[in-house]
């Protein structure tokens, strides 16, 4: 398995990674089929992959070769630049919450743009941060987390729970019904929430390299002893 997922992420290195302009931002791009076996790139990115920062991290850091191989350093070094994308994708909107996706483009002098506006309460981002600082104890990590968790519970807070937002450019009226979409991602709770909160628990006895492993809805499970 170890094998598999590494010549993944060569791939990714190979054809995915992408730097934008003017600030040389990395990002994920797509790859689209198209006919005759052959495939066409889409400078656009999704929320959703914003948990690749925290999956290189743990890569580099269980990396066969060591460390401070060269492998491991390359999936380090992108890990932390994937994740300051995804930070970007919240702190340059003007509610300082992420759209779904996002398109790179060299049309204006923004490196990105939003592409499906609305946010759903998603927690890919934290995750990396949360991974990131637990790994290399940088406290920006933290820093971005804060500023990411007041902005969601200034903007999506309500009288009970948390709402969808319908687009996160629109800070015309933060009271307005019709901003919100009524409902609350069971994900939000599982993942959102519970990273932001190991990722400033100064307490926690979770130990992602050696004990415990996350599902995809962050539960953490103890990984058994060979």
């Amino acid at each position: 398995y170890r094998d598999m997922y590494d010549e993944s992420m060569d791939g990714l290195h190979a054809k995915l990674i992408k730097n934008s302009s003017p600030d040389g931002l990395s990002y994920i791009s797509e790859l689209t089929p198209r006919p005759k076996g052959s495939y066409e790139s889409l400078d656009k990115m999704d929320h959703l992959a914003c948990f690749t920062g925290g999956l290189l991290a743990l890569g580099a850091y269980t990396d066969p070769l060591g460390l401070e191989s060269k492998r491991a350093q390359r999936d380090l070094k992108v890990a932390k630049a994937l994740t300051y994308t995804c930070y970007q994708m919240y702190a340059r909107m003007p509610l300082g919450i992420a759209p779904e996706s996002v398109t790179f483009t060299e049309k204006t002098d923004k490196d990105f743009i939003p592409h499906i506006k609305y946010y759903i309460l998603r927690p890919e981002t934290v995750e990396s941060l949360y991974i990131l600082h637990t790994l290399t104890g940088d406290p920006v990590y933290r820093e971005w987390g804060w500023e990411i968790f007041q902005a969601i519970d200034y903007h999506c807070k309500r009288t009970v729970g948390f709402a969808s937002l319908k687009d996160v450019t629109d800070n015309s009226n933060t009271d307005a019904k019709d901003r919100f979409d009524d409902k609350m991602e069971s994900f939000f709770l599982s993942e959102t929430l519970k990273y932001l909160y190991l990722l400033f628990d100064p307490d926690s006895d979770i130990d992602i390299l050696n004990k415990h492993v996350f599902n995809t809805e962050a539960h953490p499970f103890k990984i058994f002893p060979r």
